[in-house]
């Protein structure tokens, strides 16, 4: 029985993304590449709200240097790939060793669904950013948070905080960039 089910249920999700494709749209068509009168895509919009995608998106352009500035004096962006994700990284410059230390990060994660964040610890809570849907998780080891924001159905952004001295203040970084920095420069839907 699992088998057939795991035959089956791939072929039904199919059919069903498929029929969402058949569905007709009020708008003026015009040739692809062409501008359109068409609403941007920072507003609101009442189409699919899980077909907002991440794939177009540029980690270090929803962080900067000039975003994160206002939490501390960082170096340079550093820009990878860790595993699936696309990750820009800001690393605090301790003058001296009573400095505290600060790494703020943003990952996009184009195929990492919402429910997909780890519990790092301290359970997975969930939260409302701007309206979006999102999720925190923090842990002890290493000290730092993560808020994760939901982008459609099957991907996120995290906005992740660490290296600072209590968890509480992972959060509260963390919760900030997300809602005044991150948050609106993510696609609606």
């Amino acid at each position: 029985m699992k088998l057939l089910a795991r035959a089956v249920l791939p072929v039904a999700a199919g059919a069903f993304l498929l029929a969402g494709c058949t569905s007709s749209q009020n708008g003026t068509a015009s040739p692809a590449g062409s501008e359109s009168s068409a609403p941007a895509s920072g507003g609101s919009s009442s189409a699919d709200p899980g077909s907002a995608t991440t794939t177009s998106l540029e980690p270090c352009t929803l962080l900067t240097a000039a975003d994160v500035g206002t939490y501390n004096t960082f170096g340079e962006a550093k820009e990878e790939k860790l595993g699936k994700a696309r990750v820009c990284r800001y690393q605090h410059r301790t003058a001296s060793a009573s400095d505290e230390g600060m790494s703020i990060n943003v990952a996009i994660r184009d195929d990492a669904p919402l429910a997909s964040v780890n519990d790092t610890g301290n359970g997975v809570k969930d939260l409302e950013v701007n309206g979006r849907k999102a999720k925190e998780a923090s842990g002890n080891a290493p000290l730092g948070c993560t808020v994760a924001l939901g982008v459609g159905d099957q991907a996120r952004v995290d906005v992740n905080v660490t290296a600072v001295a209590t968890i509480e203040k992972a959060c509260q970084v963390a919760e900030d960039v997300a809602t005044k920095i991150v948050e609106p420069k993510l696609p609606k839907g």
